[in-house]
């Protein structure tokens, strides 16, 4: 087991983005996967690069609108027999009265109508001309309500205009004191400057704000207009990016937590053995797993439609302890009753990836709603290692011990790194103002490969009786190693060429839904194809919140279920100081409190606008 930590030690650093889900960004950390794509710019490179395409002010903020819709229908003609009505609507046709016709049943008897006048005028020009044989021509209306969309209208009051824009600093001094407790923009428009108060849904609540002293001592002339509402700067930056860098660090296991440690640690159980069989038989029956993960982002930054994250380094680690291992270290070991540490597996790897992303909107008339798409290509180049194989017993007598073990573990060195190459590929769509969904698949096809990799085989047999385990206890560091070195069998490292591991691809599928200007509800349902190196992952289904989202202190939370952590708990906080943002989140996973049993830490700061 030395010997073979030898090997890790190496590779043993950060890693995150191969099984963390949902932690690419502080932001998602915070919402347990549930805001996927963050606030865009340099949060989308990782999530979806179609979210790339959205700029500042291209979609409109639509508002829904309850109403109705009057037509007009004639009746012409009602009958028991159906076949009669069937002639006179063939004979209409062909008379060339060609227009849509329907028979409807009435109780016991049948009714011919034609429908989609829009006035009462062309349906009672069209009832005119019908010839005589048609019995009816009764005219009547019909109600159809629906629910239509409308541009969403903000109200504001303009104040002042100049070209010069001199002139308008010397305004904006004088009046700075006035306006503080109002709302203020600047708009150049048709070669002007316009310096606009307010920002209302009504146009009284701009009305009222004209007439207030405040404004009319500034300007008398002073009027209100109303413009669409539009996605701010602040939600697609037209810039950002990552400075100095982000972290995230994740540890977790699938079972030790700070209750166990406090009802097991400092325990005495020799005078409480029930203690000690408690703590065996909880033990899950695949062993004690334990997962270290770690991403740290340098450079990320988009300027319009592009992304670049140059340095996104990505690390893991993995130790599976069997848990008969667990049983012989804390119960011992009982006569001729071998224990089998087949189980024992670690698997690692750290890389850095350089992702370059595009996104765009798909201009086709055809589509209800604004629509975008994004492609991103991804370089990879690291280490990896992992037990190819691993078999071990344990087996003790009356007057002997036995151990063997047989290992196989599959590296790449320092000097030899591996690289590869990944796809993303992104959509995203702006259903109205308050409804949008995104589907990304990222990290398509992605693997690391070496031309050249090596193969450590170890085979170990410890036969001890118990004389000599009593003379190897005062043996000195060099006769113990001169030992060790009798009880290998074979101590081998071949080289071997194209050696290869695959990267799930993950899936992703979130919405947003705008509850209000203070409360933005998120979901997300990911997942993580399976590979040989991970083997199969269930989904992850995340539900969260921002609270405040256009405010400069934004607050975020978010649960999940599933996935690598079985249940995520995670908050946070976003402060956002002019074009400087920070981003500090943290969460729990396996439970809450005392009983999680893992835990994560992220942080970010970045420069928008």
């Amino acid at each position: 087991m030395i010997r073979y930590s030898k090997y890790y030690i190496t590779i043993c650093c950060l890693f995150y983005v191969l099984c963390a889900q949902h932690s690419n960004t502080t932001i998602e950390t915070a919402t347990a996967g549930s805001f996927l794509g963050g606030k865009m710019g340099t949060h989308a490179i990782n999530s979806n690069p179609a979210l790339l395409g959205l700029r500042s002010g291209e979609i409109i903020e639509r508002t829904l609108l309850d109403t109705f819709m009057v037509s007009y229908s004639i009746r012409l003609a009602i009958s028991q027999d159906r076949e009669e009505l069937e002639q006179i609507k063939t004979k209409l046709n062909q008379d060339g009265f060609e227009r849509e016709y329907s028979i409807s049943k009435q109780d016991s008897s049948f009714s011919l109508n034609t429908h989609g006048f829009k006035d009462s005028f062309s349906a009672y020009n069209f009832s005119s001309n019908l010839p005589l044989s048609v019995p009816l021509k009764t005219i009547y209306s019909d109600t159809t309500w629906d629910t239509i969309e409308r541009p969403k209208k903000y109200y504001s009051i303009q104040i002042f205009a100049t070209p010069n824009k001199d002139t308008l600093k010397l305004f904006k001094k004088n009046i700075k004191k006035k306006i503080k407790d109002f709302h203020s923009e600047v708009i150049f428009k048709d070669s002007l400057f316009k310096y606009y108060v307010g920002l209302f849904n009504s146009e009284e609540k701009a009305v009222m704000l004209k007439s207030d002293p405040t404004i009319q001592s500034i300007s008398k002339d002073a009027f209100v207009v109303k413009k669409n509402a539009k996605l701010s700067s602040g939600t697609t930056p037209k810039f950002s990016l990552t400075l100095p860098l982000r972290l995230t660090l994740n540890l977790q296991n699938n079972h030790l937590n700070t209750n166990w440690f406090n009802k097991y640690i400092g325990a005495d159980m020799v005078q409480n053995p029930s203690l000690k069989n408690d703590l065996i038989n909880e033990i899950p029956a695949s062993g004690i797993n334990g997962i270290f993960k770690a991403n740290s982002g340098i450079l990320d930054i988009t300027y319009l439609n592009y992304g670049l994250s140059l340095f996104n380094i990505n690390a893991y680690y993995e130790l599976n302890i069997p848990k008969e291992l667990t049983q012989v270290i804390f119960d011992g070991l009982r006569f001729n009753d071998p224990q089998e540490i087949s189980n024992l597996d670690t698997k690692g790897l750290v890389y850095n990836e350089t992702v370059f992303s595009y996104g765009r909107k798909l201009n086709m008339k055809q589509l209800p709603f604004p629509v975008y798409i994004g492609v991103g290509f991804r370089y990879l180049n690291g280490l990896f290692s992992y037990t190819e194989s691993y078999e071990g017993i344990i087996t003790t007598k009356e007057d002997s011990v036995n151990i063997f073990s047989d290992m196989s573990v599959i590296f790449t060195d320092q000097d030899q790194l591996s690289s590869g190459f990944g796809l993303d590929l992104g959509i995203y769509g702006q259903f109205n103002e308050k409804l949008s969904a995104q589907l990304s698949l990222i990290g398509i096809s992605s693997y690391l490969k070496s031309t050249e990799g090596s193969n450590w085989r170890y085979i170990n047999n410890i036969n001890l009786a118990n004389n000599d385990i009593t003379e190897i206890a005062e043996y000195s560091d060099t006769q113990t190693d001169s030992l060790m070195e009798t009880f290998t069998i074979l101590d081998t490292i071949d080289q071997i060429k194209d050696v290869l591991v695959t990267l799930p691809t993950r899936l992703n599928i979130a919405t947003n839904y705008s509850y209000s200007d203070n409360i933005h509800i998120k979901g997300s349902i990911q997942y993580l194809t399976e590979t040989k190196l991970m083997g199969k992952i269930d989904p992850q289904f995340s539900i969260g919140a921002e609270i405040f989202p256009k405010k400069n202190l934004s607050l975020l939370s978010g649960v999940s279920l599933g996935g690598i952590d079985s249940f995520n708990f995670g908050c946070g906080v976003a402060i956002k100081i002019k074009s400087f943002n920070f981003y500090i989140a943290g969460s729990q996973s396996g439970g809450l409190l005392n009983s999680a049993s893992g835990s994560s830490i992220s942080t970010e700061c970045r420069i928008a606008f």
